[in-house]
């Protein structure tokens, strides 16, 4: 590793410190439950959060789960997945589950989405896990703003700590201050390839379209999602219509 991909390495595992710090994402004694996929996203995740064990005063456990779902044509390669994290001392299991989401005339990758998060709320909720931690950006938090707006009127994303099921577990977003291009350079330089994704809904994925129209934001400011990002805690109400009265 060269010494620019090694300030860069540190860099990204900074901005995961500061987003624990700034949310106070970990207490001591924590199970973190990470959902695996097999993309860059989760799997730089366990890298980084494998990495700061060694030097986080907090101290914790780290157990990685991969859902594979019966009904969708697509499977990624659960081995390679178990080898990369027992590389890091990192428990690894594997949950198959065989609900229906292939519903006709309904959006497969909704579904498909719900159940994985399910599935992995009950994984932790049964064993009395503290945290679970999903490898969202700062990118997909500005695209699920863009699609809340637009297909629902309503101004939100989602939350980088949320407690769950009256305080059962909470729900951890470490990647909040990382973009999708860092994340892709961080794999890339600790050597891991994403595992092929070839599902055949992902084509009707409306966030794939809200991704295309964000590349158009970019001609107009480069620095557009980091600006759409900050905006969401830089609100200045007097600017804003305000709340309709009811009646």
């Amino acid at each position: 590793m060269n010494k620019n991909d090694k300030k860069f390495i540190e860099k990204i595992r900074s901005k995961i410190a500061k987003a624990m710090h700034d949310y106070q994402l970990l207490n001591d004694d924590d199970t973190i439950v990470v959902g695996v996929s097999g993309g860059k996203d989760s799997m730089a995740l366990l890298d980084i959060l494998a990495n700061r064990q060694k030097s986080f005063p907090v101290k914790y456990h780290i157990v990685a789960v991969h859902i594979q779902l019966t009904d969708v044509p697509y499977h990624t390669d659960d081995k390679y997945l178990k080898s990369f994290c027992e590389s890091r001392d990192i428990d690894f299991q594997l949950i198959t589950d065989d609900s229906k989401i292939i519903i006709e005339g309904k959006q497969p990758c909704f579904y498909c989405a719900w159940n994985r998060r399910k599935l992995i709320f009950q994984f932790a909720a049964d064993h009395n896990y503290q945290k679970v931690a999903l490898g969202h950006h700062r990118d997909d938090a500005v695209e699920t703003l863009l699609m809340n707006m637009i297909q629902h009127g309503e101004m939100s994303s989602f939350p980088v700590k949320l407690s769950m099921f009256d305080g059962a577990f909470e729900i951890i977003r470490p990647l909040i201050y990382t973009t999708n291009k860092e994340l892709e350079r961080y794999i890339n330089i600790i050597g891991y390839k994403p595992l092929p994704y070839d599902c055949e809904f992902a084509p009707t994925n409306q966030r794939e379209e809200i991704k295309e129209v964000i590349k158009q934001f970019y001609q107009i400011n480069p620095n557009a999602t980091k600006n759409i990002f900050k905006a969401m805690t830089n609100i200045d109400e007097k600017y804003l219509p305000g709340i309709k009265r009811k009646g």
